[in-house]
């Protein structure tokens, strides 16, 4: 008859994970006895042990698993010599969906190059009508700068004319 403060320190290293294989052999087997030999303190943790054995032994799959699944869909175990085989990838065809983004972007530069050549076009000339209204007006006031010293030359002259013929 095993020890039950054994047990208990068994199921206290299980619950800390430091349990090795064999300790958990003995708390299963320990387990699965029969209900009367495990004492009322420890039944609470006899249903844990007893699912963990019964789901074990229901994990396990037979050698013959992959024919028979393979039968019930109707292929053979044959099926599996048919292989696909790698096809040897140029750094061409690698390449080609960055020349394609390459592309896309270029294309949608040109088009946004072109939208605003009318706008640009439209600017110049109204800065050029603008260029053109300001040299004129410099001319303008050059014009009228020199007409009026011509004025005031022909006045001075004028003047000087009629005190010359007044003295004599």
């Amino acid at each position: 008859m095993l020890d039950y403060k054994y047990i208990e320190q068994l199921i206290e290293r299980y619950f800390d994970c430091e349990t090795t294989l064999e300790e958990e052999r003995v708390l299963r087997a320990f387990f699965s006895q029969d209900i009367t030999k495990v004492p009322m303190h420890l039944l609470c943790y006899r249903q844990l042990f007893l699912e963990q054995q019964m789901s074990k032994q229901d994990e396990t799959l037979g050698e013959d698993f992959d024919n028979r699944i393979l039968a019930i869909i109707g292929e053979t175990a044959e099926a599996d010599t048919n292989k696909v085989k790698a096809r040897k990838v140029s750094l061409n065809r690698r390449l080609r969906p960055l020349y394609k983004a390459a592309a896309s972007v270029a294309v949608v530069l040109a088009i946004g190059q072109a939208a605003q050549m009318p706008y640009s076009n439209e600017e110049q000339e109204k800065q050029q009508e603008v260029a053109r209204s300001i040299e004129m007006l410099e001319q303008m006031k050059q014009y009228r700068n020199t007409v009026a010293q011509t004025d005031t030359a022909q006045a001075a002259r004028q003047t000087n004319v009629n005190s010359d013929t007044k003295q004599n």
